[in-house]
């Protein structure tokens, strides 16, 4: 009987001690999930009330769930290090995308105001062009009226010439036919006094018969021959004139139809730098459009993942925290459950704080039956 008494004693002592670890147990872990705000906690410690003191699942159970804590840590930080860098690339990206854009812009800007100097060139040169092609025209004009003027006057100066020999030839003829002799038949020597001579007799008045006026004639032959003369120098000079005045104009031009042809060319340059300069201006839209695609795709991944990742960069230092103190409270649980004993004597008004579990002193007890 002795025997019996003392096993009732001891399946009640233990019984008693499975109790007080449950009760423990399960106080720890109800206040850790007040404090961490986990319902897992709360179901745990549900269990070890359940138990009846039996805690080998509820042991494998907490196990379990510090296996899960662990890895929602792991996960956490991987998370933070790959919303962290996913955000420092988007971000550079999103600069760089920025600052290509504001290139284009700026190459825009200096291509359309290079445009607008070569179109103010191009303006020019056409004004110059046209300008000179007014001047080469009025050059022209000139040109055949003085050519035209001087074949008049050269007309009516060898016409003038013409009647003038004819007048010439006639007279000549007349005064032949006429036996009419132009040149005085004598010369007398023009007197010269000597001193202390007689003067010479005087000089007969005819010498042979009446010739005429020969002297007259004569004049009247040479003042023809000479004005011949002067129209046939006239005709000379305004030959000439008209020949320097050809060689002026078409040197002239020749410079402008040169100065012309010039500008054509230089207009076409401009204009094919106008149009590469456009054709650039239309790259650099569409290539600043293609950015500025890119950026908004890289600003709505930014915007998308903000609130996931400024959930995880804010909270996850008090994640953390509470992550600890749910481990903590575990373990606190489980060495209760196992038997084990702490230190000090337990507050049950203190709040669980991370490290707790590592001042326990585990000292489990043999149970006899």
């Amino acid at each position: 009987k002795k025997s019996f008494a003392s096993q009732s004693f001891l399946q009640e002592a233990s019984s008693s001690s499975a109790l007080r670890r449950g009760s423990g147990a399960a106080s720890v872990l109800i206040k850790t999930a007040q404090l961490s705000r986990d319902a897992r906690l709360a179901a745990l410690a549900a269990s070890v009330q359940r138990a009846g003191g039996h805690f080998d699942e509820v042991i494998t159970a907490i196990d379990s769930m510090l296996a899960l804590l662990q890895r929602e840590e792991t996960e956490d930080l991987q998370k933070k290090e790959q919303c962290e860098k996913n955000r420092a690339e988007d971000t550079r990206e999103a600069i760089l995308l920025s600052r290509a854009m504001d290139e284009h812009s700026e190459d825009i800007t200096k291509l359309k105001a290079k445009i607008e100097d070569l179109i103010g060139e191009i303006a020019d040169k056409i004004k110059l062009g046209e300008e000179l092609g007014v001047e080469l025209k009025e050059a022209t004009d000139n040109r055949a009226k003085e050519n035209a003027e001087y074949v008049g006057a050269k007309a009516e100066d060898v016409a003038a010439a013409k009647l003038v020999l004819d007048a010439q030839t006639v007279l000549t003829s007349f005064y032949e036919e006429n036996g009419l002799n132009l040149a005085q038949t004598n010369s007398q020597q023009p007197f010269v006094s000597q001193a202390g001579a007689a003067p010479p007799p005087p000089p007969p008045t005819w010498d042979g018969a009446y010739g005429g006026k020969q002297d007259e004639n004569k004049g009247i032959v040479s003042i023809l021959e000479m004005i011949h003369s002067d129209i046939l120098k006239d005709v000379a000079k305004a030959d000439a004139e008209e020949q320097s005045s050809l060689d002026l104009f078409q040197k002239t031009e020749t410079d402008i139809k040169d100065s012309i042809t010039n500008l054509k060319y230089e207009i076409t340059e401009l204009s094919g730098t106008q149009g590469d300069a456009e054709s650039d201006v239309e790259t650099n839209v569409q290539d600043r459009q293609g950015k500025n695609g890119e950026l908004k795709v890289v600003m709505s991944r930014i915007s998308d993942t903000a609130p996931h990742c400024a959930y995880f960069q804010v909270n996850y230092p008090l994640r953390v925290s509470n992550r600890q103190t749910e481990v903590d409270g575990l373990k606190k649980a489980q060495i209760i459950l196992n038997g084990g004993e702490f230190a000090a004597p337990e507050d049950v008004g203190r709040d669980i704080k991370p490290g707790d579990a590592l001042l326990s002193i585990r000292r489990i007890r043999p149970v006899q039956f």
